[in-house]
């Protein structure tokens, strides 16, 4: 079954973004995709009542196109970021129920030892309003310190890591 993967991040150089991607490796037929390909105005009725801007509808075709996702999320001032939140947004102003059925690992990581756990949890509790089955969690602290080379180096972060994403099964 084909996976997509992306963070909510967009960062040239997201830590989310090397996260996921290394996630998504572990996982047969994953796509990573950045969201930063997917530019989108910040979230206005104004702008939705001309029309739907075209990327959310390409990005909103894409995600139809799996019923899986590794999702990671960077955290900003305690919430997820402001470029995530509005990719939600606009996708939810397209089709509510745009993650309906699909089953998702959400991951998040920081340089600090919270690794981003407010906006893991902010997330968890938001997809689900767009239709999501949140299978699984997982948050990697002090991120400098356990990924290396485009991998996890931590054992037991890794062995989480699988556990979460073989719950995509």
């Amino acid at each position: 079954m084909k996976t997509i993967a992306f963070s909510g991040s967009n960062s040239k150089n997201s830590i989310n973004q090397q996260l996921v991607t290394y996630a998504g490796s572990l996982v047969n037929d994953t796509e990573v995709i950045n969201l930063s390909n997917y530019e989108l105005p910040i979230y206005s009725i104004d702008i939705e009542n001309v029309g739907m801007p075209e990327n959310v509808k390409l990005l909103d075709q894409k995600l139809a196109t799996t019923d899986q996702l590794i999702i990671s999320v960077s955290e900003h001032n305690g919430n997820i970021s402001a470029f995530f939140k509005n990719a939600l947004d606009w996708l939810s102003r397209n089709n509510r129920e745009f993650l309906k059925g699909k089953k998702v690992v959400v991951l998040s990581t920081s340089p600090g030892k919270g690794g981003a756990n407010t906006a893991l949890h902010i997330t968890e509790s938001t997809l689900p309003y767009f239709g999501a089955n949140v299978v699984a969690i997982m948050s990697v602290p002090s991120f400098n310190a356990n990924f290396e080379n485009g991998k996890l180096i931590n054992s037991d972060l890794n062995k989480t890591l699988n556990q979460a994403l073989n719950k995509l099964d």
